[in-house]
Order: C-alpha cells, then structure tokens, then sequence
C-alpha cells in the first residue's frame, strides 16, 4: 500500500486495549560476579554506577553475587558462578549471553558497559513476565510467563529467582539464594507459573529483601527480567525487534520493520518526533502508523496512550544518495525525562568484492570509539582462526586499510592497532571473515 506524508497535523488515535503485540519491552538483567574481598571488583562498580545512571527506573535490574566470601556465598550461589564459568573477577554479564571481564579504566568509566547495555535496551522479547504475588516475610513469590510471539516457543526455559538484599555495609543488591523452575512456552498465548517458596535466613534483614525473576533458556539467553522493586507509576519502554543501525544497499523508498512504544502505567500522551544528528541532505526520514498514517519527522505529534497500551510504527526512509544517518527517535512525556532510541542507518557497499559467506561464532569490537590514534579491538571467536585481517572502508564504501591480526585465539581476545595515519572522519570496520559492519570515528 502506497504511503504518503501528511502535512498536516494529524488529530491523534489510541490502540484498542485488546490488541496484543507479539514483542514487549525487555527489562534487562545484569550480573556483576565478583567477591568480598576482591580489589579490582570496585572497578566493576564505578562502571555499572555510571550506565545506572543513564537508563531509566526499571530499565535494568542490577545484582551482585560474590565467590567465596562467607554468609554471602550459598551453594546455589556458587552454582550461578559454575553456570556461566566464571573464573577471574570480576565479571559482569548482560541478560545472559555478554560477558565483560576485567578491570581498567575503560570498564570503570561505563564504556564498555554501556555498550553492552545498548544490545539489548531497546529490543523487544517475545515474553512477558509479571509478577503475581510476594510476600517477604513468608518467604512466598509467584510470577507468570507469557509468549507474545507465534514463531516462538521454547520447551527448555526456567525462571530464575534472586532474593537480594540491600544495605549490607558498603555492599548492596548481594544476591543471598536462588532457585529456579522448568517452564515451557509454546505458541502465542500459552502461559507459565511458577510459584517459589524461600526459606529466610535469621542473618537477612527483611526490611532491605527484596526479589528479582527472570526467564533463562538453555543457551544462557534471559528473555525477560522483573523484580519486586517499586517503578514509577508511569513509564516509557520500547520495543525495538531489529538491529537498530539499517542497512540498505540502494538509495530509494525504505521501510524498518515494525517497533513498538509503550506506555506502562495510567493513560497519558506520548509527543514524538524526530532529531536529525548527521545525515546527508536528500535524506528524508519519517515514520508511519500501522493505519497507513505517516508523520514528517520534523513535527511533533501527539499520541494518546491507553492504560498500560502501546503504539506501533515503522520508519519510513527516503533516500536520495548513498551515505549514513544518524537520529533519533524522540519520546516526551509531561512524567519523565526525553527517551531516545538511538538508529543509524547506511546505505550503499559496506564490504569490497570478496565473496566470502560470513563465519557463525566470530565478531569484532573497536574502542575508544570515537578515537584519536591508537584502537583496542576486541575479538570473540568460537574457535582458533589463522590470518585474519581488520577491514575499514570510508563512507564511500572503498576499503582505505587492511590490518593482518594474524593468529586469533578461540574465545576473547584483545589487540591494539594504530589508525594515526587515517584521516578525521567517519569509517566503517569489519574483520574478513565477519560481515558484520560498524562504524568507527576518527577525532583529531
């Protein structure tokens, strides 16, 4: 169906409370792992202090465990360290699946964290989980799981249960036990309780217990994270189920898939718009309701948002020449701060004529990014590679440097390059073997 751009402003619409939407937005579960008597362990904490203080109230759930150290190192505790198997400290992992290891400055500034932040933040899960009851002082907590999607289903999941508690001296969120249960979530609609009963221990202070759940698959994924914590009565989260930098090889008509806004709490108004960082100058970018609606980017509109309902939309991208883009699309409310999701775009070759499929199991990360000289990229791989090589390419798609790295390690490895003899400006990089492309920015 043919959209068109409406110049005028549009009256605004809400979502009939029925519908559902097969994505909700992901509360994001991070494990710092580390021990009571670990030095190092206080970089760990300066970097989650930072990324804690960029997202918003019950974006993200923030846990301590600790090896080793007396009362707060339970056997089901220690489990969690073997589970992910851990070693050195600290270690911090993100909604499962990524690890940040080690302690230098970069990970006590929140670089790194933030990063791994930002991979799942704004993505959507195909679950939903909801807290149905908890009691402390019995020590009883219930929670449900529900799958969203159609083509979702997963017969080896489990809700993990954190009982946290606050205050302990200088330390604070020290998980003191966990448990977990088997669920299985097969086809849109299909639900799963589980009901947890937790024996409290005379040395726990009631007043700081408080619980986080998530659901966890086989491969070490968590779906979806809740806790027991208060949330403020009105929230704004999103649900983004694609990779938010879009890429497209031809200039022309360009639409993302489906994202969606929601608005947990009472009703209200959302007021969107669109703010343009960098892009070239007959880009024009838009976005559009799944009525066939369509906004100028520019303009603020505003939506009313039912009681704990959502909005769908997709951008809509006229592209006039090849380049890149930077925006974002913006989300105010008269309740909280602007909420900003953060996409790019290209368009045009983002790799040279090689042919070569990409390998499963290798990826690459530069930083500093932006960055003045000299580069740390770090390499995860699953397995031992031989002559692998750093590509960058310049906007225009044409390879400006290619960086033999020789033998790579399987598993996380780092190796440094020096890029002083590039000039300022914005490249884009990719190992040989990776199709995977990302942006690098080069600064005086």
């Amino acid at each position: 169906m043919k959209r068109y751009i409406l110049i005028v402003f549009l009256a605004a619409f809400a979502l009939l409370s029925a519908q559902t939407a097969p994505y909700y937005p992901t509360t994001l579960m991070v494990e710092n792992f580390g021990a009571s008597w670990c030095g190092a362990c206080a970089f760990a904490l300066a970097g989650l202090d930072v990324i804690e203080g960029e997202v918003m109230p019950g974006e993200v759930i923030f846990t301590r465990l600790l090896t080793e150290s007396g009362e707060y190192s339970k056997p089901e505790v220690e489990d969690r360290f073997d589970y992910y198997d851990i070693i050195g400290l600290p270690v911090v992992m993100f909604n499962g699946k990524t690890r940040i290891a080690g302690s230098d400055d970069v990970v006590a500034d929140g670089t790194l964290y933030r990063e791994a932040l930002n991979l799942y933040r704004y993505t959507g899960s195909p679950v939903k989980l909801e807290l149905n009851s908890f009691d402390y002082q019995a020590g009883n907590y219930s929670f449900t799981a529900t799958n969203l999607n159609d083509i979702f289903s997963t017969d080896e999941a489990k809700i993990v249960l954190y009982i946290v508690e606050n205050n302990l001296g200088e330390m604070t969120r020290i998980v003191r036990t966990a448990q977990s249960q088997d669920i299985t979530l097969n086809g849109a609609g299909d639900t799963a309780t589980a009901s947890f009963s937790v024996t409290n221990d005379a040395a726990w202070n009631l007043d700081n217990i408080w619980a986080a759940a998530f659901v966890q698959t086989s491969s070490g994924s968590i779906l979806q994270a809740i806790s027991t914590l208060p949330v403020p009565e009105n929230q704004v989260r999103v649900a983004v189920p694609f990779d938010l930098h879009i890429k497209e090889e031809e200039p022309g008509a360009h639409f993302s898939p489906v994202f969606y806004l929601y608005n947990l709490g009472p009703a209200t108004t959302f007021n969107t718009h669109i703010e343009i960082i960098e892009a070239p100058e007959d880009w024009f970018i838009n976005y559009c309701d799944e009525e066939g609606n369509c906004f100028p980017g520019s303009f603020a509109f505003a939506h009313p948002m039912t009681e704990n309902g959502f909005k769908a939309l997709d951008l809509n991208l006229y592209v006039g020449s090849l380049g890149y883009a930077r925006f974002n699309f913006i989300i105010e409310t008269d309740f909280a701060e602007p909420y900003a999701i953060p996409f790019e775009m290209t368009v045009g070759p983002t790799s040279t004529s090689d042919e070569l499929a990409p390998e499963a199991g290798l990826s690459a990360k530069a930083y500093p990014n932006p960055f003045a000289g000299e580069i740390r990229i770090k390499i995860d791989s699953d397995k031992e590679r031989s002559d692998e090589k750093l590509l960058i390419y310049n906007l225009k798609g044409q390879m400006v440097k290619s960086l033999n790295l020789g033998q790579i390690k399987a598993g996380e490895s780092v190796i440094t390059a020096d890029l002083q003899s590039l000039a300022d400006g914005i490249y884009f990089y990719r190992l040989e073997n990776d199709k995977t492309t990302r942006k690098l920015i080069k600064i005086k």
